[in-house]
């Protein structure tokens, strides 16, 4: 097996790209910059937290292994009701996203108001 130097250097240049990218991700949200990713990144920390509370990774592993086979096969099956109320829940998901901007903007102005 032989390696030319070039894929090498194209892929070093490419993860240190993608490396640079997440860490300042990161450094962003640390910083408080990105107030709505830290609060996905919080959330999502928060789930894993409380399912690995309540279960152990061979009960995980069943559940995920259950829950691959099923849902193909109901989804399949009830497939036009699934994207009904798929559609219902991704604009109710919407209009909490916009009032969530809202008053995330008026905070931002209080706040703004308030310092100056």
């Amino acid at each position: 097996m032989y390696l030319r130097e070039e894929i090498v250097s194209e892929v070093g240049e490419l993860a240190r790209e993608n490396i640079n990218a997440l860490v300042l991700v990161c450094r962003n949200v640390a910083l408080g910059k990105d107030s709505r990713l830290f609060l996905r990144v919080a959330a999502c920390l928060l789930m894993i937290s409380v399912f690995g509370a309540l279960t152990d990774i061979v009960t995980l592993c069943y559940m995920s292994l259950a829950i691959l086979l099923t849902i193909p096969a109901l989804y399949e099956r009830y497939d036009d009701q699934i994207d009904k109320y798929m559609m219902s829940a991704y604009r109710s998901l919407q209009q909490i996203r916009v009032n969530f901007d809202y008053y995330i903007t008026m905070i931002r102005k209080l706040d703004l108001e308030k310092f100056q």
